[in-house]
């Protein structure tokens, strides 16, 4: 048998209820290994203060998403947040990163993680790579008072994701891995180490 492969590129997809730290976990993950690029999903909301196309987004009308959609671009995309806006995750930045043995890492919200997780059921390369992780807040009060910290959100906003989050808590079961949410310290550690130990794993070797 020939040795394993060195370098097994990997796409670690981080989901949970707002406010778990999905998005500082992969930046960290980007920040820490040169190796490791941040999936940069699409989307037609609004930047908000600070955001750049392109590095938090790539911000597009509803025509130019709709155009990439007729043009089969996305892996996945869907209406989220009410179906207020559409979100969507671009095969160059993720299939075709794969096939150049580029590690990924990216946040998206549970819909999207079942469209992955469904995608991978006929897409050998998806499913040799893909490695999902659940972060579980330790309370919905935790979460609450993270939100009401944060003050971007009124009330009835707050109550709709903590009514999100009650519904994506259910599904901790069907990821790879589920994580008890800690300190940032603590879940980068946690993080850091399943990455670690998946790059190793026998069967992506020779699956």
């Amino acid at each position: 048998m020939s040795s394993p492969e060195k370098n097994l590129a990997l796409l670690m997809i981080l989901a949970g209820p707002t406010g778990t730290g999905k998005t500082t976990l992969c930046d960290g993950m980007a920040a820490k290994y040169s190796g490791i690029q941040r999936v940069i999903t699409c989307t037609t909301r609004r930047p908000r203060d600070g955001e750049v196309n392109g590095v938090d987004y790539f911000f597009l009308s509803q025509e130019e998403f709709d155009m990439k959609v007729s043009k089969d671009a996305f892996l996945e995309h869907a209406q989220v947040h009410n179906k207020q806006h559409h979100y969507g995750t671009l095969k160059s930045e993720t299939l075709d990163k794969l096939s150049d043995n580029c590690d990924l890492a990216m946040n998206i919200d549970v819909q999207g993680v079942a469209a992955f997780q469904k995608a991978a059921e006929n897409d050998a390369l998806l499913k040799q790579r893909l490695v999902t992780v659940f972060l579980m807040p330790r309370s919905l009060e935790e979460i609450e008072q993270r939100l009401i910290d944060r003050g971007t959100d009124d009330r009835e906003e707050i109550n709709r994701r903590l009514a999100s989050a009650r519904e994506e808590m259910l599904l901790w079961d069907t990821y790879d891995f589920c994580l008890i949410s800690g300190s940032k310290e603590e879940d980068f550690s946690k993080i850091e180490s399943i990455w670690k130990a998946e790059k190793q794993r026998v069967t992506r070797m020779v699956g």
